[in-house]
């Protein structure tokens, strides 16, 4: 199951090192600072969808991997944690870097698993290898995430003698087969009845992305003639299937009162994460719908506005797909025409275009098929839900949202950029300023990949200029925060290739060049701050 091991140094974690190392199908990358390691290693598995090792030594090395732990709880991203720690003689009385590491990620991760010293994990081969597999099943179903493994290690941690070739074990396959639950018979046909005819809404936010899921939910709202409000990480608004039911610009047309008034669903039914804005949050939490359908394999029951009327435990391709099979009326035929905006109403507003609007806009046009697109939270995120419309291009958007911090960013994009470097996939990114200052250290393993980041220069935190905060005398203090760093001389000291946009127009030819200089770029746009 697990194909990359990304490895921080450290005497206690010598053993796991070596074992790693001397395993031919794995790929072991190094990453010094731990929590830049585990922002790596999340981006790598959201990646390949699959879980990736993390290995440290002991005392604050494992401490360092919460945040990201933190976001792959969140967020759903296996990983699998094997943290190195002093035997029982060492613990409870004072020795050097020795904490208490039993539980160390509390109810953050799916399991936990405390392995006996050495000596005893010897006699018991078969039963590690039980753990193993346990591990990789825990870190996939039903709710994707990270298992935590102690592993007790006593001097010496060195080989005194040449060591033997590793014993050879029945390999998990590269990608265990997880069980797909499915809706009850009799819940799918009593929805069906409730549904059929009646004007509403498909919601899907992240979490989500999948060819199957695509072809199966635009294929029901086809059936009944209903929008699909597609946040911009849940796949849906770009790619070969039937766009003709996604709704791109809700964020916009339901900041008009008299439509988000007028147009009133009797029925929701939401797949995902609860989406990115707050215009599709406020028009679901002031609906009149009786119905609002929570489809969810976790079992988890993300609904911050507590509307769900009703719990399917179910994976969403399946749902669809079964749901289609009884008898669906589609919904009165001007329903659909008041979300979705066809190409020839989506006519210019003889508004000049914001620069964000701009940048979002050209890095979409400019970036080639099959491309990886991270945002970063805070502003980023919500200008591409707000400007990235829909297309027949082939792009992958995705961003931390888990816990939506903006920590680990870049090591992340790195992470994914070294999952991808086989596969020739081009990875960018569109980050904040304070994003970047929060993980620079995450450049050092910029080195031997190719990814352009794009960090929009607001000077500090923007976002807070849309919020109360920003009336108070404090403001530029306590909130705003301009760091006043010279981007220039960050890619300089990580060895980057650097440029600086001060026009918007000058955007998609920087764009271009930087696409085609191997390694890693980076291009700062001066926002007005």
């Amino acid at each position: 199951g697990v194909t990359d091991v990304v490895i921080s140094p450290g005497s206690r974690n010598t053993p796991l090192t070596l074992a790693a190392d001397r395993r031919a199908a794995l790929h072991c990358h190094v990453q010094i600072d731990e929590r830049c390691a585990a922002f790596y290693a999340l981006g790598i598995a959201s990646a390949q969808h699959r879980p990736v090792a993390l290995v440290c030594t002991s005392g604050s090395a494992p401490g360092n991997w919460y945040p990201a732990v933190i976001e792959a709880d969140k967020g759903g991203t296996p990983l699998i944690l094997l943290s190195a720690d002093r035997p029982w003689e060492l613990q409870n009385n004072g020795a050097n870097q020795s904490i208490d590491q039993i539980k160390l990620f509390g109810d953050s991760v799916r399991g936990f698993h405390a392995l006996p010293p050495a000596e005893a994990a010897r006699q018991g081969r078969h039963q590690l290898m039980q753990l193993a597999e346990q591990a990789v099943h825990q870190s996939l179903w039903p709710d994707p995430g990270p298992v935590h493994i102690n592993v007790p290690l006593r001097e010496p941690l060195t080989p005194e003698e040449p060591l033997p070739e590793p014993a050879v074990f029945s390999a998990l396959p590269a990608q265990p087969r997880m069980p797909q639950l499915c809706a009850d018979e009799q819940q799918l046909l009593a929805i069906a009845n409730r549904i059929s005819g009646q004007p509403g809404v498909v919601v899907c936010g992240s979490g989500i992305d999948s060819a199957a899921f695509r072809r199966e939910v635009t294929a029901l709202a086809k059936i009944c003639g209903v929008p699909i409000f597609a946040d911009p990480l849940s796949g849906l608004r770009f790619g070969e299937h039937d766009l003709t039911h996604v709704a791109a610009e809700y964020d916009t047309r339901l900041q008009d009162p008299n439509l988000a008034a007028d147009q009133q669903p009797r029925w929701v039914l939401r797949f995902g994460a609860m989406p990115v804005s707050k215009q599709l949050q406020q028009f679901l939490q002031q609906s009149s719908a009786v119905q609002h359908i929570l489809v969810d394999p976790t079992g988890r029951w993300p609904d911050p506005l507590h509307h769900t009327s009703e719990m399917v435990r179910a994976t969403p391709e399946s749902f669809c797909r079964l749901l289609q099979q009884h008898p669906l009326k589609q919904a009165p035929a001007e329903w659909l025409g008041a979300f979705v905006v066809s190409d020839s109403r989506r006519a210019d507003s003889g508004k000049e275009a914001p620069l964000e609007q701009k940048v979002v806009q050209d890095l979409i046009g400019g970036l080639p098929d099959d491309s990886i697109l991270f945002s970063g939270n805070s502003l980023p995120i919500r200008y591409l839900d707000r400007y990235s419309g829909k297309h027949g291009k082939r792009l992958q958007i995705v961003a931390n949202r888990g816990a939506s911090g903006i920590d680990g960013n870049i090591s992340t994009l790195l992470g994914m950029a070294a999952a991808s470097k086989k596969q020739g996939v081009t990875v960018a990114a569109l980050i904040g300023d304070l994003t970047l200052y929060h993980d620079m250290n995450g450049l050092l393993a910029a080195k031997d990949l190719s990814a352009v980041i794009v960090v929009l220069n607001n000077h500090g935190g923007g976002i807070f200029k849309q919020l109360p905060q920003s009336q108070l005398p404090q403001f530029d203090r306590y909130w705003r925060t301009d760091t006043e760093i010279d981007l220039q001389k960050v890619a300089a000291l990580y060895e980057l290739k650097f440029f600086r946009v001060e026009q918007g127009a000058d955007f998609p030819g920087v764009l271009q060049k930087a696409l085609h200089h191997e390694g890693v770029v980076m291009i700062e746009v001066m926002m007005n701050a």
